[in-house]
């Protein structure tokens, strides 16, 4: 994982190879904002994220091909900043070496249920203290095996984890529900792009910004969401529970060239089955189309045929209506 000067929104170790949904974003030379400003403007967008990234992933659990119990949480720590950065992480977050602590415990979430909140520094899971490391360097390997600790004690149940908050230490139950494993990072590059790889969806700071609202951007995390439902790429180290209605869908799975289309289509049912408005998608597309020229020609990866965003808006409507129907007759939301 790469500095957090340069990625946040950490969870998991970043994979290669994707299916990759993405344009350069036009030249541009933006400002560069003072420090404290720049953590709270990219604090901010990774909370957003991963409040409508948890709604998708659990909303979902059951139509995923590999699901875990999962608490919710956004962790980071003080190894990953770089010097200019990261004294004013410790102070705004309280973070310590590589010990995690919460950037974000979204809406809903079992971190948020047991009072969870940024600022927290988790110690120990289970009385098992939690290795703090040098901290010396700019490094997620630290930071990693610590999060391995906590994702092996939620696959056995609820966990006790003791957190320090303004000083002061406490311990709270975590009870981790199922949902989706796939965790989403934010990769602040300033380009316009998204992509899965089979472990971890991937936005860019660019790509967030188009979205007005949470709608918006839940369809293109949807459609990254999709290429894991529909398993156009898959890692064999990525276990876990196959999801109760994966064996449902009925679109191809696999990489084909289509791809890119199913994950359209199979974007906007997950993103409704998770109580976002599929009709701000069509929206999103035309702010897509306004903020990349290259948005409005094909476009190949390897996903597949990556449409003009005209051609994506028309192949919305019928499945914007199949869905209406479907929830008129109370009928099941899966693609």
């Amino acid at each position: 994982m790469a500095p957090r000067a340069h990625i946040l929104a950490v969870v998991l170790a970043l994979g290669l190879g994707a299916a990759g949904c993405s344009h350069p974003a036009p030249d541009a030379g933006p400002v560069q904002a003072p420090p404290d400003v720049r953590l709270q403007d990219l604090n901010a967008v990774d909370a957003r994220v991963a409040g409508v990234a948890w709604r998708l992933a659990r909303a979902n659990a059951d139509l995923c091909p590999v699901t875990r119990t999962r608490a919710g949480w956004s962790l980071q720590s003080a190894s990953q900043y770089g010097p200019e950065l990261r004294p004013l992480a410790e102070a705004r977050y309280g973070l310590d070496g590589d010990l995690p602590g919460l950037l974000a415990a979204p809406e809903g979430s079992p971190a948020a249920t047991a009072g969870l909140a940024p600022g927290d520094l988790i110690l120990s899971v289970n009385g098992q203290p939690l290795s703090r490391g040098e901290g010396a360097s700019e490094s997620y390997d630290g930071l990693q095996a610590n999060i391995v600790l906590l994702d092996e004690a939620a696959a056995r149940g609820p966990v006790q984890i003791r957190v320090r908050r303004a000083g002061e230490e406490r311990e709270v139950i975590v009870r981790p529900v199922s949902a989706c494993v796939y965790p989403t990072q934010v990769e602040v590059t300033g380009t316009l792009r998204s992509r899965a790889d089979g472990r971890n969806i991937f936005i860019s700071d660019g790509m967030v910004g188009i979205a007005d609202d949470d709608d918006q951007l839940a369809f293109v995390l949807a459609h990254e969401l999709a290429h894991a439902v529909l398993e156009h790429r898959t890692q064999p180290d990525v276990t876990g529970v196959r999801g109760a209605s994966n064996w449902a869908i009925t679109l191809r799975r696999g990489l084909s060239l289509s791809a890119e289309a199913d994950a359209d289509r199979t974007g906007l049912f997950l993103l409704t089955r998770a109580g976002f408005d599929p009709y701000a998608a069509v929206e999103f597309l035309s702010r897509y189309e306004a903020a990349d020229r290259g948005a409005r020609y094909a476009q190949f990866n390897a996903g597949g045929v990556y449409e003009p965003a005209p051609v994506r808006r028309r192949a919305l409507q019928p499945v914007l209506a199949d869905i209406a129907a479907r929830k008129a007759a109370n009928r099941a939301l899966i693609p």
